[in-house]
């Protein structure tokens, strides 16, 4: 049996066992592309090398079509934003391997499997950065099962945040369509229904908030060498958006005992993640009725480690203080804090702050916006 032929044996198989997978499966094209090493989707698409394909037994490529479907599922194609590629396959690889295999299917040798009920974005940011390979170049396929690309733009180009967005959008219509289908004929596994019922229903994650509240207090920093050429042709000289660059961000840690030492490292984790795709130096100021330490991390110092120090009452002050007097300018502050505390600074200042709140507050807070870390 040749490679397409067994896909289209494994796909009908699908179609009959399991219809969330089979119904959406049928909406993917399938394409031989010698060049890649095992399997890829970039969500209208499922490419394979039909040597692979050709060496695993049928339930094995029901298994690594499925998993193709549960990275289109989980729209792994269109939230990689500036991520690393192969970090980025095996933290989707680990979010979805163990719900395929307690759905009862075989993946091919070498799946990723650990992190029960993370999403991807977590797992990233407590992944290593792998290694090269021995080309130079990462495998994009780290656990054998299949790869998952960046959907296509218009022309072959990347796809801008709207095409991404929209492709997003498709999937989630495409998954109500299949979930549906398959209620009706009695076979959505539980795993497999819990997480159809977060990807349409999803809970807005206070990483995703703390990614995006740090990325929007860049400061554009404009040159004149090279002028904007937009304008050159006219006789117009102005300058040129040179890049995004953050400088200084100040981080916060309440460290009067009242925030536990696992949110402390889940914090810790997202940071990594923030340091490591953001052009910044990060001053971390460990305060709890008094400033008790200070540290500074950049993409040098990877993975962070917070230290904290402290045990005694709450006050917000000093860090505000530590600001102001030590003629610091910084792009945003960001405390964590459960927000048991009253003492704020008398005045607002005139930098973006966000409480990062381990629990509901109690009252409204001065100033600053607020996302609860749960």
């Amino acid at each position: 049996m040749d490679a397409l032929k067994k896909l289209q044996k494994a796909r009908a198989g699908l179609v009959l066992d399991s219809p969330f997978f089979g119904s959406l499966a049928l909406r993917q094209k399938l394409k031989a592309d010698h060049d890649c090493p095992t399997a890829w989707t970039d969500g209208t698409t499922i490419g394979y090398n039909p040597d692979f394909i050709d060496s695993l037994p049928l339930d094995q490529v029901k298994g690594l079509i499925a998993h193709e479907i549960m990275h289109i599922a989980a729209a792994h194609h269109a939230r990689r934003q500036n991520r690393e590629h192969q970090k980025w396959n095996m933290a989707g690889d680990y979010a979805i391997n163990g719900i395929l295999k307690n759905a009862g299917f075989n993946l091919p040798p070498g799946a990723l499997t650990g992190y029960p009920g993370e999403c991807s974005e977590a797992i990233y940011s407590k992944l290593p950065t792998p290694p090269p390979g021995k080309d130079g170049n990462a495998d994009p396929d780290p656990g054998k099962c299949g790869e998952v690309r960046d959907a296509p733009g218009k022309d072959g180009k990347p796809a801008s945040p709207a095409e991404l967005a929209q492709a997003e959008a498709e999937a989630k219509t495409a998954i109500a369509q299949a979930s549906q289908q398959a209620k009706a004929m009695g076979k959505l596994p539980g795993d497999l229904a819990r997480l159809v019922g977060e990807i349409l229903q999803p809970k807005i994650d206070w990483r995703d908030v703390l990614r995006r509240f740090v990325t929007q207090t860049a400061k554009n920093d404009y040159s004149w060498t090279p002028p904007n050429r937009r304008y050159i042709h006219q006789g117009i000289y102005l300058p040129s958006l040179k890049n995004q660059e953050l400088g200084e961000i100040v981080v916060a840690i309440d460290t009067s005992g009242s925030v536990s030492s696992h949110q402390i490292n889940e914090f810790s984790s997202e940071l990594t993640a923030i340091v490591e795709e953001t052009p910044a130096t990060f001053t971390v100021i460990y305060c709890d009725s008094a400033i008790r330490n200070i540290e500074t991390f950049t993409r040098d110092d990877l993975p962070i480690t917070l230290n904290p120090v402290g045990g005694g009452g709450t006050s917000f002050i000093p860090p505000f203080e530590h600001v102001s007097e030590n003629g610091i300018d910084p792009a945003c502050l960001i405390y964590l804090t459960d927000g048991d505390c009253y003492y704020f600074p008398d005045n607002e200042p005139d930098y973006p702050v966000l409480w990062a709140l381990t629990q509901k507050p109690t009252f409204d807070f001065p100033f600053g916006d607020q996302i609860i870390i749960d």
